[in-house]
C-alpha cells in the first residue's frame, strides 16, 4: 500500500512527475500549467496492466489540486479514497 510519504516533497514536482502503483490502480501525478500562469498538481488514475499511454482515455480520471503541500496530501487522499472508486475496474 503506497503512504503518503512514498510521494516526493513538491519541489520533485517542478521538474518531474511521478508514477506508481497500489493494488491494481496506476498513478501518475505532475505539474500542469491552467490560465493565468497558475500551477496545479495534477492527478490521473487508470486501471492496470498498461501504461499511461496505452490506456484508453475512457479508462482514466483526473482531478487538479493547488501546487503546494497541502495540495499533495489531499492528492493522496484523493487517490486513496474517492479517486480509486472512480477508476473503472477497480474496487477497494
Amino acid at each position: 500500500m503506497v503512504e503518503r510519504i512514498d510521494l516526493f516533497h513538491l519541489p520533485f514536482y517542478q521538474k518531474e512527475a511521478f508514477t506508481g502503483s497500489d493494488r491494481g490502480l496506476r498513478f501518475w501525478i505532475g505539474k500542469a500549467e491552467k490560465e493565468e500562469e497558475q500551477m496545479v498538481l495534477r492527478v490521473i488514475l487508470w486501471p492496470e496492466p498498461f501504461a499511461l499511454k496505452h490506456t484508453a482515455d475512457e479508462k482514466k480520471t483526473a482531478k487538479e489540486f493547488p501546487f503546494s503541500e497541502e495540495g499533495l496530501d489531499e492528492a493522496y487522499e484523493w487517490i486513496m479514497g474517492e479517486g480509486r472508486a472512480q477508476v473503472p475496474g477497480i474496487s477497494g
